[in-house]
């Protein structure tokens, strides 16, 4: 990429005067050859930047009168924003619209606008057809022409800084959109504050944008890195893998990462552990509240010099306040702020009796010079919401709740009206309700929206007019008008709304939505491990055993993030995983049997958690009926640098007959770790019978003249008949079952549950008949203190006779090894990790 040119003068505040297409220029001409837009397709310069956007200007200069609204539909990318720059010199106000959204919505924006012509390409003319008579696809204009040239035709539309140039349409709480209109001065001072006013872009540098351009924010960041003199990477989560953005960001070398907070989310939890987005010295994001955590999630993805930037606008309004969380800086506790007010903008609040006031709490209202002309064609709807002008400023009352404090700080409470975010989309259930009355099969119906959890769902009640409607019926009609995070997440069927005595519908009375079900823990670590996968996707504390997916608010982007954590870190095949076996299987307990009956993996025992590191690697061992995954958690809190290697038994993924030895698990154990680990000092850890096996593993390594450095016992019963429970119990006839159950192991297929219980049954077989000789090395026993075995489980001073230490951790037997008691665990194991590379720091004997 050709760098930017000194001959170029930053965006500044004072040229919001000014008109946009004369900033345009005056950029292209001082640094034509800086790489302008690029996306996974094409990349352009600012000088094609020009000759591409006066072809657009010319076919709609003679398509259409200057003044009257035309519309982009193109593919989101490089030649949709040229189009836009286009479209805005012709003198036209421009609406674009979005490709993934429903014609029969595309086609009401249009009529709305009173748009006739539409800019288009070969990939959506049909559906560009269908909403307007008028469908041009322009080219990119003859070679050789002369720049300075071209750059005059392009500005060659009179117009000034109070033309219209920009119609974008926003949810209402009417259940209609509306249509926000931005003069160019509004446009231009919202680039400045965007960029260079807030220090966050400029020339030279590699803006990502992630921001749809049918959205404000998307449509203003996509002109504010051409108008700043920025190199814009343009990305779209909704068609491109979110598990490829960390490579691609890499790619383009980005400084600069502009995104949603659900998009950020999405990258943090498909990033491999320890991975970092280097590149990048910032980060902004908006459109939703973000808490601390996720501060923090972001942080441990960035380097540390990169600051993160929480914003606040909105449509009518542009930019208006952003918190700077910079390197260094403690995470604010809760709900992030969303800081102190740009250049240009003054907040107040407004009490329930009307007055304002320059702090505390109330609506918050917002007056400058700059804000939106109102919404087009709805003077009454302006009314209402803007007032003013005073001396050149207006007002707009937002439908936010908000705290200013003394210092000008703002925190934002909730909404006024019924409008609620949904997977960061602000989302009018009048919209929703609109779609559902359109449905024959409807007769009335209103949609609210229910937090629980810490997360919002929309909730429809509907009276049918037929005998029969179903839920999934609703909620499939409704998908077809309306994107997917409009979609009800529960349907309750009534006989009637209620309503007051007036007959308006009575919102307080409307019953309460169907409880979620219960959460069922799960059951096996191969389970626990994919429901640890569910809640990190969806951004949830825990998911059950039973829940759906979908129904807990997974949308496409999280099931990607999904889909690729399980690909990449937990070595699932790519082949095995997709959308359709997760919509076939979308709870946590079908999803890990489905995934379990297909899954082979490369190496039948052993997978690799953690290949990476530069410290000497540890292999862990599973218990009965324990799968190699369930150490993943661990794994992740040794950190980046600690490579770790899980072994299971023979036959858990693969058919084939199980050893029947202790002695036999370990040489087949062996036989894979030296793949990994030809020679020692070896690391060896095991949890429950995976402790017995370690044990062994450890002695067969010393016999063949090899150095095992540590050996961790985690939770495991000492050799032995007398302290090991029974395999087999109950009445003559539920033994031989059992026994019968035995010899099958690993043989004849079982489903669910029941694999893990006949391996967990042959290991604890095994496991009883297994004596071995005492131990000498270097060991460390760790017990978890709220299992009913604990006292037992501790019994292994006749076992150990070198340097040995035991402790007491947090959970239960399986719980040690999850979130969030195998904190405990991890710190142990690494505090001995570490001494064995410290030979002078030794554990205590004996007693935890």
């Amino acid at each position: 990429m050709v760098g930017a040119t000194d001959r170029l003068s930053p965006l500044d505040g004072r040229d919001a005067d000014g008109r946009l297409i004369d900033r345009l220029v005056e950029v292209a001409l001082a640094q034509p050859e800086v790489l302008a837009l690029a996306d996974r397709e094409r990349s352009v310069r600012f000088a094609d930047v020009v000759f591409e956007a006066e072809a657009v200007r010319a076919a709609v200069a003679e398509a259409e009168d200057a003044g009257r609204p035309v519309c982009v539909l193109r593919t989101p990318g490089v030649d949709a924003v040229i189009a836009v720059v286009g479209v805005i010199a012709s003198g036209a106000p421009m609406v674009v619209l979005d490709p993934t959204t429903p014609a029969a919505r595309l086609r009401h924006y249009v009529e709305l606008a009173g748009a006739r012509v539409c800019v288009s390409d070969a990939a959506h003319a049909d559906v560009a057809a269908e909403v307007c008579p008028v469908v041009l696809l322009p080219g990119r204009g003859p070679d050789g022409q002369d720049l300075q040239e071209v750059a005059a035709a392009l500005r060659s539309t009179p117009h000034g800084s109070g033309d219209t140039v920009s119609i974008v349409y926003t949810s209402g709480s009417t259940g209609l959109p509306k249509g926000v209109f931005s003069a160019a001065g509004t446009a231009l001072h919202d680039t400045w504050t965007n960029s260079s006013g807030s220090g966050c872009y400029g020339p030279g540098d590699v803006v990502a944008n992630l921001l749809p351009m049918g959205f404000d924010a998307g449509l203003k960041t996509a002109l504010g890195g051409l108008l700043a003199g920025s190199t814009q990477q343009l990305f779209d989560p909704r068609t491109c893998p979110v598990p490829e953005l960390a490579g691609w960001l890499r790619e383009v070398g980005a400084s600069v990462l502009i995104a949603s907070p659900a998009i950020m989310r999405g990258v943090v939890a498909t990033l491999p552990p320890g991975d970092r987005l280097e590149t990048l010295t910032r980060v902004s994001m908006g459109g939703e509240t973000v808490h601390a955590a996720q501060l923090a999630a972001i942080r441990s993805v960035v380097g540390p010099g990169c600051e993160i930037r929480n914003r606040y606008g909105s449509t009518e309004t542009g930019l208006l306040s952003e918190f700077r969380l910079m390197p260094g800086d403690p995470l604010p506790a809760g709900a992030v702020p969303v800081g102190r007010s740009v250049e240009g903008m003054h907040f107040a609040v407004e009490d329930e009796q009307g007055q304002r006031h320059e702090h505390g709490t109330g609506r918050l209202v917002v007056s400058s010079r700059w804000l939106t002309e109102g919404y087009w064609g709805a003077r009454e709807a302006t009314a209402a919401a803007y007032s003013g002008p005073v001396d050149g400023v207006r007002s707009f009352r937002t439908n936010d709740v908000a705290r200013i404090d003394e210092d000008g700080c703002v925190t934002l409470l909730g909404r006024t009206d019924h409008s609620v975010k949904i997977r960061g989309h602000l989302v009018a259930p009048g919209e929703v309700d609109a779609a559902l009355f359109a449905l024959p099969e409807v007769r009335e119906a209103v949609v609210v929206g229910v937090e629980a959890g810490g997360q919002t769902r929309l909730v429809a009640y509907v009276v049918p007019a037929v005998q029969r409607l179903d839920a999934a019926t609703v909620r499939r009609a409704v998908r077809e008008v309306l994107p997917g995070f409009m979609v009800p997440q529960d349907v309750v069927l009534l006989p009637a709304l209620p309503r007051t005595e007036r007959g308006k519908l009575d919102r307080s009375a409307l019953p309460p939505p169907p409880p979620r079900t219960a959460t069922t823990p799960p059951g096996t670590d191969w389970e626990r491990v994919v429901a640890a996968e569910f809640a990190r996707a969806l951004g949830l504390d825990e998911v059950g055993l039973h829940d759906d997916f979908f129904e807990l608010g997974g949308d496409s982007l999280a099931a990607e993030a999904l889909l690729a954590a399980m690909g990449t870190q937990m070595d699932v095949p790519a082949r095995l995983l997709s959308t359709t076996l997760l919509q076939e299987s979308p709870t946590v307990a079908s999803f890990a049997e489905a995934v379990r009956r297909r899954r082979a993996p490369e190496h039948p025992t052993m997978v690799r958690l953690r290949a990476e590191g530069s410290r000497p690697p540890l292999f862990c061992i599973a218990g009965a009926g324990g799968v190699a995954v369930g150490f993943r958690s661990l794994a992740l809190r040794l950190g980046p640098d600690q490579p770790v290697w899980a072994l299971q038994a023979h036959g858990m993924e693969n058919r084939g007959r199980p050893d029947w030895s202790v002695q036999a698990i370990a040489r087949r154990h062996l036989a894979a770790v030296r793949t990994v680990q030809p020679h020692g000092p070896y690391r060896l850890a095991g949890h429950s019978l995976g402790g017995i096996v370690a044990l062994e593993m450890a002695h067969q390594l010393r016999a063949a003249g090899e150095e095992v450095a540590l050996l961790a016992v985690l939770d495991s019963f000492p050799p032995g008949r007398k302290t090991s429970p029974p395999a087999i119990d109950g009445g003559l006839l539920r033994r031989v079952k059992q026994i019968g159950a035995l010899a099958l192991t690993g043989i004849v297929p079982d489903a669910g549950k029941g694999h893990y219980l006949r391996f967990y049954r042959q290991g604890m077989f095994l496991q009883r008949r297994y004596q071995g000789a005492a131990w000498d090395g270097r060991t460390l026993v760790l017990v978890a203190r709220d299992d009913p075995d604990a006292t037992a489980r501790a019994r292994w001073s006749s076992h150990l006779t070198g340097e040995w230490a035991l402790h007491e951790v947090p959970g239960n037997h399986t719980g040690m090894l999850h979130e969030p008691d195998v904190g405990r665990v991890a710190e142990l194991v690494a505090a001995e990790l570490d001494a064995v590379v410290n030979s002078g720091r030794r554990p205590g004997h004996g007693a935890p």
